[in-house]
């Protein structure tokens, strides 16, 4: 009792001098003030809530801002929250997971080292040091350090769970955004995010997620309400007249039977393919030029976009060849318009082998039998959408996309569905032939 009121006495101390701060703050200017009621609430919720529960609401709110990371960052004046909050909700849950022992497999560790060796070279020898650092640095953070993070924490399912439902209702005040605004270029929306194709881009990956949600939870009402986000997402797809997300997604939805191992889910898919097939004529009237669907068939900006990608894919391919192997850094590399090229023009052929061999390992659990596969759903809507998307270190997927990393673990989590039999994510080769 005693101990207990002293801590009381000792928070009360450090609230009033935070407030005396504050308050001093707050007479600076408008700029200060808003800040100075931010830090206010974040100090109140960490006091109340420990460095546990204020690490799990950063990561939540961190979730929450990828769907629209890059049009929030305009906002707040090049400031990207969402790097921001992961931050913060690191820092604050440090204590918690650094006792964990850390085991991922060799070959993540092989592919990421050699593009980090890669990474290194080019930036050193290519010039602009800052610049290039500063690129380098965010992509291998989010590809490399932002995985190897959670599977060091390895987070209770339900800790899982609110950071996927909070990425769902992100995506959802974005699509609302997007309603109300309107289209903003040729037809197109982009809800809160910076651009139509990354608008699309979550919309897929909010899908992404409820595939991986939608068996977890059994109850009726929540799987309405998951459905609902489907039918928001689908709607966020075909106002941003992505191409590319149209297609990702219906690649998804084709890879469900093998993924679930339902040879009656993939007759009734194709069935349900068919039908869409002849129905695409009237889809395309009703949906209009500039949605997803009509851009699809050439209607609308279509021809435009296609002569933009190309022209970047011919330079992207002149600079490649101007330095195969050792790369030529990272400025400008998103004029390119896609990752696997961004990736060999930024550090060179080898550093794009480390590259897919990362991304590889992050997307193979989605085909074995371990019960948080699902969640390697994501590393493939980024796979798919990549050689049409200049995203090399978009938080759009990669942020909700490093949950991935656990189906790499063996499933040893606390209030996981955990089969001891399954082991380690594996080929379904490896399955079949027994214990690797």
């Amino acid at each position: 009792m005693a101990l207990r009121a002293e801590r009381g006495v000792t928070v009360t101390i450090v609230a009033i001098v935070l407030a005396a701060v504050l308050a001093g703050l707050a007479t600076q200017g408008l700029i200060y003030a808003l800040a100075a009621v931010v830090l206010a609430a974040y100090l109140a919720f960490a006091l109340t809530f420990g460095a546990r529960g204020t690490g799990v609401a950063c990561m939540m709110g961190a979730f929450a801002l990828a769907p629209m990371y890059r049009g929030i960052e305009q906002l707040t004046g090049g400031l990207p929250p969402t790097d921001v909050l992961l931050i913060v909700g690191i820092i604050h849950l440090l204590p918690s997971f650094v006792l964990h022992r850390l085991k991922v497999p060799t070959i993540y560790l092989m592919g990421l080292l050699l593009m980090a060796v890669c990474s290194l070279i080019s930036v050193m020898v290519t010039g602009d040091l800052l610049t290039n650092a500063f690129y380098a640095v965010q992509w291998l953070f989010f590809i490399g350090a932002l995985p190897i993070i959670v599977a060091w924490w390895r987070p209770e399912l339900k800790v899982v769970h609110l950071l996927l439902w909070s990425y769902l209702v992100g995506h959802l005040v974005s699509t609302a955004y997007g309603l109300a605004e309107g289209a903003v270029y040729a037809g197109r929306h982009d809800g809160l995010t910076h651009h139509p194709n990354a608008f699309g881009l979550a919309g897929v990956t909010a899908i992404a997620i409820v595939f991986y949600l939608f068996p977890v939870f059994k109850d009726l009402r929540v799987r309405l309400i998951l459905a609902g986000f489907v039918a928001v997402s689908v709607l966020s797809i075909t106002m941003s007249g992505s191409r590319a997300a149209i297609v990702v997604l219906v690649v998804l939805i084709l890879m469900i039977p093998v993924v679930e191992r339902s040879a009656l889910m993939g007759v009734g898919l194709a069935a349900l393919a068919a039908i869409g097939v002849l129905s695409l004529p009237y889809i395309v009237d009703i949906s209009g030029e500039e949605s997803a669907i009509g851009r699809l068939s050439g209607s609308g900006t279509a021809s435009v976009s296609d002569q933009v990608r190309n022209e970047a894919t011919e330079a992207g391919f002149d600079r490649l060849w101007e330095s195969p192997i050792l790369g030529s850094g990272f400025n400008e590399i998103e004029l390119i318009h896609n990752v696997f090229l961004e990736a060999a023009v930024a550090i060179g052929f080898l550093g794009l082998i480390g590259y897919l061999i990362v991304l590889y390992s992050l997307a193979r659990p989605l085909f074995s039998k371990h019960p948080l596969k699902r969640l390697s759903y994501m590393v493939w809507v980024f796979i798919g959408i990549a050689p049409t998307f200049p995203g090399l270190w978009d938080r759009t997927v990669w942020v909700p996309a490093s949950l991935a990393a656990l189906a790499m673990l063996a499933p040893e989590m606390r209030d996981a569905p955990a089969d001891r039999k399954v082991g380690p994510a594996r080929t379904p080769s490896q399955i079949s032939s027994g214990p690797a």
